[in-house]
Formats: structure tokens, sequence, C-alpha cells
């Protein structure tokens, strides 16, 4: 039933339906960072969280409550892909607080029982979040 409802979201997200706001929950965070302008450092072990994230479509904003309040405005919603695992990512353009640009994604890894996570991405720092809805 829970995978239903997570389907549902992302189909939704997908189409940015405006009014709606979602809510999920964060389990774990790993980060990376970039070396050199051609080498990423490996994924960090995951860390335990509980991390509220709001997704508000009206405002076409993501919203990360961590220790520091994460706020990414979408400029361009990226569509939906599927990779040859059968993994599905939504991808989106963002800009945060401080006009830095950025890649929000929120993928379902349907290889890995359907586990559900949001990457954001910027130039030099990557980090992942796995998460689940609260609706």
């Amino acid at each position: 039933m829970k995978s239903i409802l997570i389907i549902g979201f992302f189909v939704l997200i997908s189409n940015l339906t405006y009014g709606q706001v979602y809510k999920l929950k964060t389990t774990s965070v790993s980060f990376k960072n970039k070396i050199n302008d051609y080498k990423w450092s490996d994924w960090s072990d995951w860390e335990e969280t509980s991390i509220l994230v709001v997704l508000d479509n009206e405002k076409s904003r993501f919203t990360i409550y961590s220790k520091e309040v994460q706020v990414y405005d979408v400029a361009e919603n990226e569509g939906k892909s599927t990779d040859s695992d059968g993994d599905d990512t939504w991808s989106f353009f963002c800009v945060n607080e401080d006009g830095l640009r950025c890649r929000v994604r929120l993928v379902k890894l349907n290889s890995q029982n359907g586990q559900n996570q949001l990457y954001v991405g910027f130039d030099d720092a990557q980090w992942v979040y796995n998460l689940y809805s609260l609706d």
C-alpha cells in the first residue's frame, strides 16, 4: 500500500500539480565532494537522519528542514527518465536561497525494492537522502 502511495506521489510531482504539498521524512543521508575537475570522492557511509522534507508544488519549491534549512526553488522541471535497471528519476533544475544553481532529483529505485531517494547536486558537492512519504 505504501509503495502505491509513493508511486502516486511521484506521478503527481512529475506533473507539478498546483496547490499540493507533500511531506516526506528522511531515514539516512550520504555525501560526496568534488576532489578536482575530473574526480569525485566516494559516497560517504550512510548516516541516520530524521529530517522533514516538504515539496510545495504551488510555490515550486523543495524545503529540507535539516540543521540549516535548505530551500530550492524549481526553475525547470526536466521531466522523468527511466534507466536500464528500471529505476525512475524526476529531475528539477533549481536555485537555492543564495542564488546558486543545483539539480534536485527524486529517484525511485525499482531495482532495490522501490527505495525512494532525494538527491541534491551542486558543482562541487552532492548529497542523497533515503526517504518515505508521510502522507
